[in-house]
């Protein structure tokens, strides 16, 4: 009797091991600056899975508080802060994205169902606040890629909002200095409010900021653009479950030692 519950545990640990190793997959997200040399770049952007309640933003509604932060300044830390509990999230990249540059970050993921679906979030650079995302959190699902169905998923940005939080101006907007544009915003939330709601915009709003004088805003129509980004979600996770008979082998070599100790026993 013994024995056999010896046998038992073991197994169990094994069990439970390569349990823990096939419910989880390790998932890198890159994101490709498409503008042209010279045009826009992006801040550090934020990602997160979710199970499908996290809501970032919604057109035509007000900007919150945590996303504010982001598509003024570029500071994602607001936004993950208000991303606890909801699943896993993280930040591309640890400086201004140029045009034509990739970042990228690992994330380990659940594919339980509790972080099928994929957010993300970067301001435009120079602007108040202009910025990417997805407003329906339901956008992406990334279950397909979590089971291994699929080995990787990728989509272009099109879309540009404004957040209606600042006014547009460049006297104030963040990033000048990436372009040759007078200093312009030189700490967090230097513009003038705005108390509108999110829009989405085409690329001649450049053209209407105040204190356009003097500069090339041509450079900045990303209606010209192929894409504003390209975002690749990649599984690359080992093949789960020789990785797992690796890591439980001595778990059910000592159940095996076991059942034949015991049937020797027998004998």
């Amino acid at each position: 009797m013994i024995i056999k519950n010896k046998g038992v545990l073991a197994l169990g640990a094994a069990l439970t091991l390569i349990s823990s190793v096939v419910n989880a997959a390790q998932i890198e997200v890159r994101i490709t600056n498409n503008a042209p040399n010279g045009g826009t770049y992006l801040t550090p952007t934020w990602v997160g899975f979710h199970n499908g309640s996290f809501d970032t933003f919604n057109v035509g509604s007000a900007t919150s508080s945590s996303l504010e932060s982001l598509v003024e300044d570029g500071n994602t830390a607001p936004l993950s802060t208000s991303f606890q509990g909801s699943g896993v999230d993280g930040v591309l990249g640890a400086g201004p994205i140029a045009p034509n540059q990739t970042v990228s970050n690992q994330f380990t993921v659940s594919d339980d169902g509790s972080q099928n679906y994929f957010s993300y979030a970067s301001m435009l650079l120079p602007s108040s606040d202009f910025f990417i995302g997805n407003s329906n959190p339901f956008a992406f699902n990334i279950s397909a890629l979590l089971d291994g169905s699929i080995s990787s998923l990728s989509f272009d940005v099109g879309t540009v909002y404004d957040a209606g939080t600042e006014i547009n101006d460049f006297a104030t907007s963040a990033g000048n200095p990436l372009f040759g544009i007078a200093p312009g915003q030189t700490g967090p939330n230097q513009g003038a409010d705005e108390n509108g709601v999110i829009t989405a915009v085409n690329g001649l709003a450049f053209a209407s900021f105040l204190n356009v004088a003097g500069i090339d805003t041509g450079r900045f129509n990303f209606d010209n653009f192929g894409s504003i980004a390209t975002i690749e979600i990649v599984n690359v996770s080992a093949v789960p479950v020789p990785a797992a008979l690796f890591m439980f082998a001595p778990a059910l070599l000592g159940f095996l030692g076991l059942r034949r100790k015991a049937a020797n026993q027998l004998i």
